[in-house]
């Protein structure tokens, strides 16, 4: 079967049928255990290939918990220079994290849409500019294709739609067990195309909607880290402004300093670099959650930041609307502040928030 390209910005990503070991991208990505015993499927394949100096770096790095990426050398293979290896089979880890509020496909979704987006992020810092996926968890991690299928595509359209970098990304279907026809094949594939373009267009319109970029004329005072004395730092789509600036209010009369970037002033400038010190700084994190900003890729970003930094959350609720996918097993299990009626529940929060901020 012929491959398809599809392209999002700089950046293209190639679907193909057959044997990842033929890629000539820089990295290769494999699905392991928690210890990488590189026993069979893909990550058997990497090891025969690449030889026992890419077990040696692993060994180094076990045991790797669930749900994370290690990078180590791609030894004797022919066109890598590194292989990234997603970590997805631990049934009892599995088990736990499902004793909790989720169900094991949000587990496996999770775990699928990390794993890209981790090596994304690896990536990019490492200054490479190609890398070839599996069908990652379709294996050995018993994930069914169409979960991998999904979550993969989703993951991989929305970090190449962020990027003005030219990446050039390959995703690998090798049906070793023939449990797919061709039309089964083609349809997921067409649906990887239109989710890929819906993921575009949707990251586009809340550039457009959600960050309004002063002009030029605007004089802003931008913060320096140095001047950051803030104790809660507010996340929010600034389609719930309106709720915004009755939150802020309410920690104004309370004395508690906050950060939030209303109106989007700041965003002309490092606007990353200042959230990333708005978050460190902080002592908490105010999530206002809502149909709205569980849709927000800025707000995703904060929300993962600050559980990456151990920063206590607080969420808010504005409405019934579920976690976005990719922050719900990070935030599931902590209590919720039901904020539809903001002067009923304010008292509630400042408690809450009191006790978080003097503990």
């Amino acid at each position: 079967m012929e491959s398809r390209t599809y392209t999002f910005n700089k950046s293209t990503l190639t679907v193909r049928f057959g044997n990842i070991i033929e890629t000539q991208a820089e990295v290769i990505v494999s699905s392991d255990d928690c210890y990488v015993c590189m026993g069979g499927g893909v990550s058997g394949a990497i090891f025969q290939a690449g030889g026992e100096s890419i077990m040696r770096d692993a060994q180094k790095m076990v045991p790797v918990p669930l749900g994370d990426v290690i990078v180590t050398t791609a030894g004797n293979m022919k066109h890598q220079k590194y292989v990234f290896h997603c970590i997805t089979i631990d049934k009892k880890r599995r088990m736990d994290i499902m004793s909790s509020k989720v169900t094991e496909d949000d587990v496996l979704n999770y775990l699928l849409q990390h794993a890209v987006d981790k090596c994304f992020q690896l990536m990019l810092a490492m200054g490479l500019t190609s890398i070839a996926f599996p069908t990652i968890g379709a294996g050995s991690a018993k994930i069914p294709i169409q979960n991998v299928i999904e979550q993969m595509s989703e993951a991989i359209a929305r970090n190449l739609s962020r990027t003005n970098k030219t990446l050039n990304v390959e995703l690998y279907w090798y049906d070793i067990y023939k449990i797919c026809s061709e039309s089964d094949i083609i349809t997921l594939f067409e649906s990887l195309a239109s989710k890929a373009a819906l993921v575009c267009y949707q990251h586009r319109s809340e550039i457009e909607s959600d960050d309004t970029i002063p002009s030029e004329n605007t004089k802003v005072k931008v913060p320096e880290r140095a001047n950051m004395h803030h104790k809660v730092f507010i996340s929010y789509s600034r389609k719930d402004q309106d709720m915004a600036e009755h939150l802020c209010n309410t920690l104004k009369e309370n004395g508690i300093e906050y950060w939030i970037d209303k109106e989007g002033i700041y965003s002309s400038f490092n606007y990353k670099e200042l959230i990333v010190d708005a978050i460190e700084v902080s002592k908490a994190v105010i999530f206002i959650s809502s149909a709205n900003s569980n849709i927000s890729i800025n707000v995703i970003r904060e929300i993962g930041y600050a559980v990456n930094m151990h920063k206590p959350i607080l969420p808010l609720t504005l409405d019934d609307a579920p976690y976005a996918k990719s922050i719900r097993l990070d935030i599931s299990d902590i209590d919720q502040i039901d904020f539809k009626n903001p002067m009923a529940s304010s008292k509630k929060l400042i408690t809450s928030l009191m006790y978080v901020l003097n503990r």
